[in-house]
């Protein structure tokens, strides 16, 4: 397959072509120049430090905003996996989050139907919801039932919620217009390998309040075998697909969070939930990707740390 990769010079891009280059014709595409790359880090002041890239395959420096310039980019491809975006839901930023968002990802829908290109595989996020992160009102979120479905209403109070909500409607809107097979993935948060390392080793911290995230996390490796699952099965959905682990980041089983912390959503269950099960539900993920999270926080539940 000839796929092209937006975003490619951020932490899950690298990821992702590491993982696709020997198999596949790739093409990246990102607005910086690859010795002026930057990743995450948490540990950063400016929460992103430089890493330079020195890729293996092309490269184009090239604005999203620009479908005319994309269109070029994007001939010949079979899919487009779309990660570029602005990563952060502050009111400040707002104007600059709706544009890249939402104006970038109709222009690379536009940019790929003008090319041919099959299918696009949009990042979108979990913020989608509208109930996790950047929430204006201080009182814990209203929830229909658990495990959460992407099927819950989206309740954005932040731009970011709201742009990945919007980008996903894009996505579905050029699905019913010109049959462009969009697949819009739900990332959990996305943990780096070091922090997931770290806790492996000195144990998850017993749970003493409710989180409003669910106890969520994906390790980033697991997100890249998702995104690769999307570019490349068969058949898919123009669905939401959330992306996170089996698991939560608690030791604790999941149904003695519930009955300790929040017993009246036990009536409100979707499903069972044996043992340490994730409170957003991956059936999606599972049933038209085949995704199964390989990594989880088992071994380190029941480290030492925990006693």
């Amino acid at each position: 397959m000839k796929i092209v990769i937006t975003g490619a010079a951020g932490g899950i891009g690298r990821r992702v072509t590491a993982a696709l280059e020997q198999a596949h014709d790739l093409l990246l595409v990102d607005s910086v120049a690859p010795e002026e790359a930057t990743v995450f880090d948490m540990k950063s002041p400016t929460g992103r430090r430089l890493a330079p890239l020195t890729p293996n395959v092309p490269y184009v420096r090239a604005d999203i905003g620009e479908p005319a310039a994309l269109a070029d980019t994007f001939r010949g491809a079979d899919a487009v996996i779309h990660l570029a975006g602005w990563p952060t839901g502050e009111w400040d930023n707002a104007m600059q989050i709706m544009t890249t968002n939402v104006l970038g990802t109709f222009s690379v829908y536009t940019a790929a139907r003008d090319a041919g290109v099959r299918r696009v595989v949009n990042a979108s996020s979990i913020n989608a919801f509208g109930s996790f992160f950047w929430r204006v009102h201080p009182e814990s979120p209203v929830r229909s039932r658990l495990p959460l479905s992407e099927d819950e209403r989206r309740v954005p109070e932040d731009p970011y919620s709201l742009s990945k909500g919007v980008t996903e409607e894009i996505g579905e809107t050029f699905r019913r217009a010109w049959g462009i097979e969009a697949v819009n993935l739900r990332f959990a948060a996305v943990w780096s390998e070091e922090k997931y390392e770290e806790l492996l080793t000195t144990g998850l911290p017993v749970t003493e309040a409710w989180a409003d995230d669910l106890f969520q996390w994906v390790h980033p490796n697991d997100v890249r075998d998702g995104i690769i699952l999307a570019a490349t099965v068969d058949q898919t959905t123009s669905e939401p697909i959330v992306l996170a682990a089996a698991d939560t980041r608690a030791p604790e089983d999941t149904l003695e969070l519930i009955r300790r912390f929040k017993p009246e959503l036990e009536r409100e269950l979707r499903e069972p939930l044996p043992g340490r099960s994730s409170l957003l539900s991956i059936t999606r993920a599972r049933s038209f990707l085949g995704f199964e999270p390989r990594h989880s926080f088992a071994a380190a539940a029941q480290s030492d740390g925990q006693r």
